[in-house]
């Protein structure tokens, strides 16, 4: 009883072990412009769209975030995964994010910039942050850099 004991968790750790070894990073393939950008007094949301791959013999489940949407210096908002997604093995997928200010941050903005503002300039987001991926009990993180000079203008 031992020994089988032994055994299946010597195969256990082997196999894990070997998973992690051949783990290889997931990759931001293409991080296309903020799109159906919607402004108005309840802030601004809007959809980024990203295309990831998967290089791994396995599939990987992304099912978190950790983006922040950030306007210069001021903490504007998040990015927020839609709705899980399963990446199969050696696989490519488009994943659509929810891009939304939170509530004050548009006037915040606007308080700081005021200048710019009046003179038309377009204003510079950026979300910066990790994608957060899962499979077989192994969390993988993936960095998502983008910026993105947007009017506040209609």
């Amino acid at each position: 009883m031992k020994i089988r004991f032994l055994s299946i968790t010597s195969i256990a750790a082997l196999a894990l072990f070997t998973l992690t070894g051949c783990y290889q990073q997931l990759e931001v393939i293409d991080v296309q412009d903020f799109s159906e950008v919607q402004i108005g007094l309840k802030g601004l949301k809007s959809n980024l769209d990203v295309r990831i791959y998967n290089p791994n013999f396995f599939p990987i489940q992304i099912s978190e975030t950790q983006i922040s949407l950030r306007v210069r210096e001021v903490d504007a908002g998040e990015v927020s995964l839609i709705e899980g997604i399963k990446l199969g093995a050696r696989d490519t997928a488009l994943v659509r994010f929810n891009v939304a200010t939170r509530d004050g941050a548009i006037a915040e903005i606007l308080k700081a910039d005021v200048m710019n503002f009046l003179k038309g300039a377009d204003v510079p987001f950026s979300a910066s942050g990790k994608i957060i991926g899962k499979s077989w009990g192994l969390t993988m993180e993936v960095p998502l850099e983008h910026a993105q000079n947007i009017s506040l203008r209609n």
